[in-house]
């Protein structure tokens, strides 16, 4: 794999024709963007004023980035209040799509009270009927006009909650494609073994979100029998939708997590480090009512500027997660603070990295955490393996220690290390995938 040789810590994804052909229409666009409430109250805070007689490619870096935590602060209410003209023109094109749980955000709801009702468009009947699997809160307002509309119609379920009766729900809606996160069906695969019957008639399955590789994604066919189905695995966000596009000829070239930058969207790569590693940052300017201005996705990403048979100039390769401040793993969440506070619980240990991974145990996939640890004596591994264990919480009220009981999650691994190598960015939690 070529590797990213930035000459800065910051890189646009896009070439010189391109900048200078969308410069006037992304004016025109900020300028647009800027008079909403949404877009006002986020400015004001940075103490920014969008000024179109400057506007240039330098000034677009000048504009204040917004992230997950900034959106949520800002509220729903005025989102909603800023798209009410195309709502009321066409409702149905929109829901309130969920973000992940560790947002432990809510707000209101326009067409779901939770994420397992389901969403129907015109022509209930007919068409294909798409099973949308997603796991968290509604945070993000969504034109779904190709998912619901006369032809199509979507069921939507949150897997980690799965009991008798949405099975019986997702067996009736004898699904077409599926739409989710490579660990929503993983945890389903886990969880419930039988029900690969449920998913015999899957076209289509369009994957994001995630880190998923090819051979992971035909032992996922196999098992839930979806023999003929054909792979999407673009790079999208709940929030922006899609970023990243991924071509056959990336396809057969890297397999997986290599995308070209949509041609829709305005993708940087900002603080990179010496590795050519930084966040990706995304602008979304239509519709102006549903825009992103340089939203951090919080995902870590290598640019490289190389000419694709396609015809694309740029293609960005997923990493990780800024600082891997969490990781989600078959129902799981792997959060680097909690493995932090209980760490704090223990003098004996320095410093510490970890890994999560997810294996093949027995037939059923179980998400494994391994930690190094660097420790100021010697000690007793048993004793810091079962310590760690017993505390670390990993659902809101389950430990390590429980989930392994249940047979639900591998017992934990530890590795006593000497030294952890340099780096300019410390990624203690990362996502191992075999």
């Amino acid at each position: 794999m070529q590797k990213a040789m930035p000459k800065s810590n910051y890189l646009l994804l896009k070439n010189k024709n391109e900048l200078k052909r969308t410069l006037e229409k992304t004016k025109a666009s900020l300028l647009q963007i800027s008079e909403l409430t949404f877009w006002q109250k986020h400015f004001t805070k940075h103490k920014f004023k969008f000024k179109e007689a400057k506007f240039d490619w330098s000034y677009f870096k000048q504009i204040p980035f917004i992230t997950k935590q900034d959106f949520s602060n800002i509220g729903l209410e005025r989102r909603l209040r800023d798209a009410r003209q195309i709502l009321d023109k066409n409702s149905m094109r929109f829901l309130l799509q969920s973000t992940s749980g560790t947002s432990r955000l809510t707000g209101p709801v326009l067409f779901l009270k939770n994420v397992d009702q389901m969403v129907e468009g015109e022509g209930h009947d007919k068409g294909k009927r798409i099973l949308i699997l997603y796991q968290g809160r509604a945070i993000a307002l969504r034109d779904t006009i190709a998912t619901i509309n006369k032809k199509n119609h979507s069921l939507v379920v949150n897997p980690f909650t799965f009991d008798n009766r949405k099975i019986d729900a997702v067996i009736q809606f004898r699904t077409d494609s599926v739409v989710t996160f490579p660990s929503c069906i993983n945890f389903i695969i886990s969880s419930f073994p039988k029900s690969g019957a449920i998913f015999t008639k899957v076209k289509h399955v369009f994957l994001s979100g995630d880190f998923i590789n090819i051979e992971q994604f035909t032992k996922t066919k196999t098992k839930l029998k979806m023999r003929n189905a054909k792979l999407d695995l673009d790079y999208l966000s709940t929030e922006v939708d899609s970023i990243g596009i991924c071509c056959k000829h990336l396809r057969n070239f890297y397999g997986t997590n290599a995308y070209h930058p949509f041609a829709d969207r305005i993708v940087e790569i900002v603080d990179i480090d010496e590795y050519g590693k930084g966040q990706v940052v995304v602008t979304k300017t239509t519709p102006t009512e549903l825009s992103i201005i340089r939203y951090k996705t919080g995902d870590v990403a290598r640019a490289v500027k190389k000419r694709c048979r396609c015809g694309n100039d740029w293609t960005l390769f997923l990493e990780g997660r800024a600082n891997m401040d969490y990781i989600k793993s078959v129902g799981v969440l792997i959060a680097r603070a909690e493995i932090e506070r209980v760490i704090k619980t223990i003098p004996q240990i320095a410093d510490w990295r970890g890994e999560v991974r997810e294996k093949n145990n027995g037939g059923i996939l179980k998400g494994e955490l391994a930690l190094f640890l660097q420790f100021k004596q010697n000690v007793d591994a048993l004793k810091i393996n079962e310590l760690i264990s017993g505390k670390l919480m990993l659902t809101p009220k389950k430990t390590l220690k429980t989930l392994v009981k249940e047979r639900k999650f591998m017992p934990l691994k530890l590795k006593a290390v000497d030294e952890f190598p340099h780096a300019s960015k410390k990624v203690p939690l990362r996502r191992i995938i075999d």
